[in-house]
């Protein structure tokens, strides 16, 4: 008996936690970089650059607001922001800007945009740049 509801409490914490996991993933939207560029162009929300300062001053996109997902006060920054407005996110390559999307999720964040490739494939592709 004492096993049949250890299985049953370990099948109801993994399927809580997988609902959880699904939850945060259903709020993430991975998008391409020409995807991005129509959202931003479409839709009013923060454009968020997660790269640090230095990577910031080579150039940025214009109207994106600087959240260095590698400083420890990320979590506390990000509260500023009104968790119901979407959320464009971006690095330099895209592996950053999916870590930053992943702890807005988490933090209740409903509608988050991952540009996959980063920075540099929005350059690559000709689209506009800030310096």
């Amino acid at each position: 008996m004492k096993t049949v509801f250890t299985l049953l409490m370990s099948s109801l914490f993994f399927i809580a936690c997988g609902n959880n996991q699904s939850q945060n993933q259903k709020r993430i939207n991975d998008v391409e970089t020409e995807q991005m560029k129509q959202l931003i162009a479409d839709q009013s929300g923060v454009l968020l650059d997660v790269r640090t300062a230095d990577e910031v001053r080579e150039g940025f996109i214009k109207g994106a607001q600087n959240i260095d997902i590698t400083q420890p006060d990320f979590l506390e920054k990000i509260k500023s922001l009104d968790k119901d407005d979407p959320v464009y996110v971006y690095c330099k390559k895209g592996g950053r800007s999916a870590n930053a999307s992943e702890k807005l999720a988490k933090a209740g964040f409903t509608k988050v945009y991952n540009m996959m490739g980063g920075f540099d494939s929005w350059k690559d592709a000709g689209y506009p740049v800030e310096k």
